[in-house]
């Protein structure tokens, strides 16, 4: 994808984004942007920011240490062309040996079928993680326009693991610019049992080793501990850039003295 191309499949989602100068900026939090491709550099003040920032604010990359005041921090997947099992522990290759042996994978093209397979999995996913962002899916009618968005966007790469001829667990991942976005993964707890989620990780770094991304990225730093350290685990490093904040002096001072996790977060610091 463009990273246009990725803007209309996440506004099709219901993101709320605005478009300056150029640059693409997701409100990740009421009045706090960030811009939708989280690895554009971008110079402090050099363009116009989102109006509503003033009551909020703003944070990205820059180019350069001298300009920051802050980090970003990417788990990532890098090196991705020279990726084997080969290359892994003994450890994570057992494990996906494991998942070999109950699981095959498909990529998906028929919305109605995932949603009516991939329903039950995602609740079972749900009351296993307790998993709070976009609880609409929960409901039927939510789930089913979620996948209805996913197919209406043909780049966009849905993926199913099967045992026993039956859905377990699906990803969904695209590709923008040059780098590959591993953004979501849902699966039953009987999958959990033969390592699902190393075994539809190894499926993905295998195809990436063929095209020229730099990266697989896999998420910010949540501050969750268990979260994290599950993907330090399984390789990711832990990529830190140079970055820019502004926060409302107001808020900046209510997030200091009472949100103190928060702002952690904010400067990189977690």
């Amino acid at each position: 994808m463009t990273v246009d191309e990725y803007a209309s499949f996440q506004q099709a989602n219901g993101m709320k984004l605005t478009r300056i100068d150029g640059i693409w900026w997701a409100e990740v939090r009421l009045f706090f942007y960030r811009p939708l491709f989280p690895f554009v550099k971008i110079e402090p003040n050099s363009l116009k920011y989102p109006l509503s920032f003033s009551v909020g604010g703003y944070k990205h990359v820059v180019p350069s240490e001298e300009n920051s005041n802050c980090r970003m921090n990417f788990f990532v997947f890098d090196n991705l062309q020279e990726y084997s099992l080969d290359i892994l522990s003994d450890k994570r290759r057992n494990k996906i040996r494991k998942g070999e042996k109950h699981f095959s994978l498909r990529q998906l093209h028929d919305a109605a079928g995932f949603a009516d397979e991939g329903y039950p999995i995602y609740l079972s996913f749900y009351r296993r993680t307790r998993y709070s962002y976009l609880k609409d899916r929960l409901k039927k009618e939510y789930f089913s326009k979620w996948a209805k968005t996913l197919f209406e966007h043909p780049k966009v790469l849905v993926l199913g693991v099967y045992q026993n001829n039956e859905l377990c667990a699906a990803s969904v991942s695209y590709f923008v610019e040059d780098i590959i976005i591993d953004a979501t993964l849902f699966s039953d707890e009987e999958s959990q049992k033969y390592q699902v989620s190393d075994f539809i990780l190894h499926q993905i770094r295998e195809a990436a080793a063929f095209t020229d991304a730099k990266y697989i990225f896999m998420g910010m730093v949540t501050g969750k501990r268990t979260l994290d350290d599950s993907k330090l685990m399984r390789g990711c490093k832990l990529v830190k850039m140079p970055a820019y904040y502004r926060l409302n002096p107001v808020a900046l001072y209510f997030v200091k003295a009472f949100m103190k996790q928060s702002y952690k977060k904010i400067n990189g610091l977690t």
